[in-house]
């Protein structure tokens, strides 16, 4: 009875909220091709920046209907450098990372962080610990999912690969506990993106709403992004392991190999020539990452979610500069050492920048102004649906859509203003609290964040592969399998259930117990099964196996 066509209810909530441009109509699927093109040329070559760049080419050949020299003209100045606007805030970003990677390179190269590594490494310290460490500053660092990749990526890599720990886990435990926190502080970056999307498509609605207690009745409702932060310290605790993750960790722990061999992981950024004398002190280390997570904390509170990058530009700005202050003050490397260890450290990040910069051109050609990638993928999924299947099919909706096109703000920004007036249209007696409205808004907050842990073109998902020092490709398959696990149990313990009128209470308590039990049952802990010569640049050689296997104690 409540079933209704959902393409008439899609273009009736844009007609009323987000005017989708008929470029969907014209391209059909051939607006598919670019991001698919990219997700397999990474997939079967390993190597992302090409396939980008090939899903973008591809996708201006399709604008310009195969005019190619108007396909050039665009591929410059409107997918790789993009508007005034966007051009401001990628660059903003671009600068961020890079004063953020140099700031890395000087207080790994003055022996800082090898200071701060025998301080929280001492006897009795094991792999598990380390894991546990990484998951609280991913948890201490809330604000920003950006700030979070690369600030806990690059103080936790010295850690880790001494304990043994691979550095595709290392980038999924960064990558875990980066959105999801993120999405669910209560104060971030994100907080006001996503209060704005959620009063404007309650304006339209004729709805007068409070749109940040909306914002907070929602979170129990975000599955994906509770149960995997659990799901995390739930490994993280074990030890256990299972799929590809459980290799990788089991090469980390046998053999010392924290990465792949044969893959692209960047090199260390803190060896020396022989005969460069440092003096490893921690407040060299500690100093630049107070400046760095005190400028962010005090420039948000002051300026909000408004002045986001010019915060975090300031920040880093002061962090890489206070970095080379403490070294040469505390003559813990001379001046030109310094600057060489603050050059690599920023020479370091271009790899990652350049694919940044690729995977913003294939979101800017998919963008409804030109493929409308995301608009295709709403307007043809589904065509009859009860009401109490919005919240499942908002979740998957999202997933597929950030898989795509790699951003879950852009899916955000999509199906907020289309999913919710559907529901809201499809309940008999609609309420802006409705548990399915909830439920819908929940679905589309969490799912756009799977879909970004899963997609090998998500700009998060490369910064954590950067800042981890891990082969981003690596990455994505160690940690796609643990993200669909988590999915899918937020789908049949939560979505599926919450619109069939289960109470949130009962299906939170049911999820969070099958994630728990997943690890426990199905995981196993790496063992040592040889002797184990760790390389010099990744670990000390008085290393013992015993540290590597505590978690077997």
């Amino acid at each position: 009875m409540l079933s209704v066509s959902l393409p008439w209810l899609l273009s009736d909530a844009v007609a009323s909220s987000v005017m989708v441009d008929a470029v969907e109509h014209r391209f059909g699927v051939w607006s598919l091709a670019p991001p698919l093109l990219a997700i397999g040329l990474a997939i079967g070559f390993r190597r992302v920046a090409p396939a980008l760049l090939a899903g973008v080419t591809v996708g201006a050949l399709i604008v310009a209907d195969g005019d190619v020299v108007a396909a050039a003209r665009a591929l410059v100045r409107d997918y790789l450098v993009g508007d005034s606007a966007s051009l401001h805030a990628h660059g903003l970003i671009l600068i961020f990372t890079t004063l953020l990677g140099t700031m890395v390179g000087v207080i790994t190269r003055n022996g800082a962080m090898q200071a701060v590594i025998s301080r929280l490494i001492r006897p009795g310290r094991d792999r598990c610990h380390g894991q546990q460490l990484t998951c609280g500053l991913g948890l201490a660092v809330f604000f920003d999912d950006y700030a979070n990749t690369l600030v806990v990526g690059t103080s936790m890599r010295p850690i880790t690969d001494r304990l043994r720990i691979s550095r595709e886990k290392l980038a999924f435990l960064v990558d875990a506990t980066a959105a999801p926190v993120a999405g669910l502080a209560v104060i971030s970056t994100w907080v006001g993106y996503e209060v704005g999307l959620i009063h404007e498509v309650y304006a339209d609605l004729g709805q007068q709403v409070d749109a940040y207690w909306l914002f907070l009745e929602t979170i129990p409702y975000r599955f994906y992004s509770i149960l995997l932060l659990v799901f995390v310290w739930v490994v993280a605790l074990t030890g256990r392991d299972f799929g590809p993750m459980a290799g990788a960790e089991r090469r980390a722990v046998e053999t010392g190999e924290v990465s792949r061999p044969g893959s692209s992981a960047p090199p260390a950024i803190d060896a020396l020539p022989d005969g460069v004398a440092r003096r490893p002190l921690v407040r060299n280390a500690l100093v630049p990452l107070i400046v760095l997570i005190g400028g962010l904390i005090f420039g948000l509170t002051q300026y909000g979610s408004e002045g986001t990058l010019e915060v975090m530009l300031g920040a880093s700005l002061a962090a890489s500069l206070s970095s080379l202050v403490m070294t040469l003050a505390t003559r813990a490397l001379s001046l030109r050492q310094s600057l060489a260890g603050w050059c690599r450290g920023g020479a370091s990040m271009l790899q990652a920048l350049w694919v940044l910069v690729l995977a913003w051109a294939l979101a800017a050609v998919c963008n409804p102004d030109n493929l409308g990638t995301a608009e295709f993928l709403v307007e043809t999924t589904g065509r009859g649906l009860p009401a109490e299947w919005m919240p499942a099919l908002s979740f998957v909706l999202a997933a597929a859509i950030a898989l795509a096109t790699g951003s879950s703000f852009s899916t955000m920004a999509l199906l907020i203003p289309l999913s919710v007036p559907v529901c809201w249209n499809l309940l008999p007696t609609p309420v802006p609290d409705d548990p399915i409205l909830l439920g819908t808004l929940g679905a589309v907050l969490a799912g756009a964040i799977f879909g970004d842990h899963c997609s090998p073109i998500s700009d998060t998902t490369i910064l954590s592969s950067a800042a981890a020092g891990c082969d981003h490709l690596d990455h994505v398959s160690t940690q796609a399998p643990y993200a669909f696990v988590v999915a899918l149990v937020a789908l049949v313990a939560g979505y599926v259930p919450v619109g069939l009128g289960v109470p949130v209470w009962v299906c939170l308590p049911v999820g969070l117990a099958a994630v728990i039990a997943v690890p426990r049952f199905v995981g196993r802990k790496p063992t040592a099964r040889r002797a184990m010569v760790l390389p010099a640049k990744t670990a000390s050689a008085t290393d013992s196996a015993s540290g590597a296997n505590a978690c077997d104690r």
